[in-house]
């Protein structure tokens, strides 16, 4: 079952509906972030009449949702400290040596010695192959890679603890896209997923964008796949459709959420918007319409409309998220009232943004001036600064003009 095939059958009661709204386009496979951005085309004018890019919600938020993705399945600090006695003796020691001196964060030296704990552990007897200790190993020893700055070690890290976690070590690479992972106990599923998950963003990152695709898709297919039922009752087809209610124990609604939003962000900055709206609508519907995160993607709908050139559909998600950020309740379901306040900022400008790019510079610098209003109030810097100057911009040309 294709990714397409299930994912087209989530409800999608997330969708408003205006007067001029477009189909929005199917995903097609094989294809694939966190991201939050958005591509305008830029009309050539000249420099002062041309509007700014827009704000872009600030990494840290969809940080937090993506690390709590990721960490399902990866985040094995506390398993190598905790239960650090069943390595190997060399390995325990050098492994001690890394996890002191990535704490301490002399990162050079808990580089060196992760990867003589995992020499050490690889020549050993004493481990299997794809057990979590091994596996843990490269996980850490991947993740101190990406945080260094040296993607490729990560991907190769990573991509060889995701094989040895498949029993696919003395295997072909790309063995791993053809591997049914639901034979495999939960907690080897969610750590599969969880370093899909990242390599995609390691690969996103080093503009390997056909692999990055794979792996995204990859994970969010099997996520999909985990909770879906067959379609008929009666066993007469092997089609499947999307089931919340059929979703394992280990999995929730918010895990495959945050995949589908971290595969709309890689179709958003790789200029496919249509496929990036499929995504965030579905991501929507999964995540409910009240929480924070809802309004940053109702944010990223926003933009990936614009950036179509679909305004009107940008102004009505883009208001719909600043009315969902603005509520003083929204905060409160999952506690990411943080979340609210930076959103607010950058929807705040990116609707001015809007405004002045359909004329109206009116209501543009109504936008801006709450814009900057905002980010006083809640000290952005950034958002008074994107602000300040756009309605210097306006003020500009409007002087220019008479």
């Amino acid at each position: 079952m294709s990714l397409k095939r299930i994912l087209t059958r989530i409800p999608n009661t997330a969708r408003v509906k205006p007067a001029n709204t477009r189909a929005v386009a199917q995903l097609p496979l094989p294809q694939r972030s966190f991201a939050t951005a958005s591509r305008r085309t830029a009309a050539s004018s000249p420099r002062h009449e041309q509007p700014r890019r827009p704000l872009h919600i600030p990494p840290l938020p969809v940080a937090l949702i993506s690390a709590g993705f990721i960490c399902l399945g990866i985040g094995l600090y506390e398993y190598l400290t905790s239960d650090i006695q069943k390595f190997p003796v060399p390995v325990r020691q050098a492994l001690r040596k890394a996890l002191y001196y990535q704490q301490d964060k002399d990162l050079t030296l808990a580089l060196k010695y992760f990867n003589e704990a995992l020499q050490l552990g690889l020549d050993s007897d004493e481990l299997e192959k794809n057990g979590a200790p091994l596996t843990g190993i490269m996980i850490q020893l991947g993740s101190l890679q990406e945080r260094m700055g040296r993607l490729p070690d990560a991907r190769q890290t990573l991509t060889l603890a995701l094989r040895h976690l498949l029993s696919l070590h003395d295997s072909p690479n790309m063995d791993v896209f053809s591997k049914d992972l639901s034979q495999f106990s939960p907690i080897e599923q969610k750590k599969a997923v969880g370093i899909a998950q990242k390599l995609g963003d390691i690969t996103s990152s080093m503009k390997k964008d056909d692999e990055a695709e794979k792996w995204y898709v990859w994970s969010v297919e099997h996520l999909l796949k985990s909770s879906s039922k067959p379609k008929s009752a009666y066993g007469d087809s092997t089609e499947l459709i999307f089931d919340q209610e059929h979703m394992p124990d280990w999995l929730t609604k918010t895990d495959i959420g945050a995949a589908m939003e971290a595969l709309g962000g890689f179709y958003a900055t790789r200029k496919k918007p249509e496929l990036a709206i499929h995504l965030y609508l579905r991501a929507l519907t999964l995540n409910g319409m009240q929480s924070c995160q809802s309004a940053v993607l109702m944010n990223n709908l926003a933009e990936s409309y614009a950036s179509m050139g679909h305004f009107d559909e940008a102004k009505l998600w883009g208001q719909r998220g600043l009315d969902l950020a603005q509520n003083p309740n929204t905060g409160k379901v999952n506690k990411d009232r943080e979340i609210c306040k930076e959103t607010c900022g950058v929807l705040l400008f990116n609707m001015g943004m809007l405004f002045e790019q359909t004329k109206d510079k009116t209501k543009a610098q109504q936008f801006y001036a709450s814009a900057k209003q905002h980010g006083r109030d809640h000290k952005q810097p950034e958002c008074i600064k994107e602000a300040d100057r756009a309605l210097k911009r306006i003020e500009f040309e409007k002087v220019r003009d008479k």
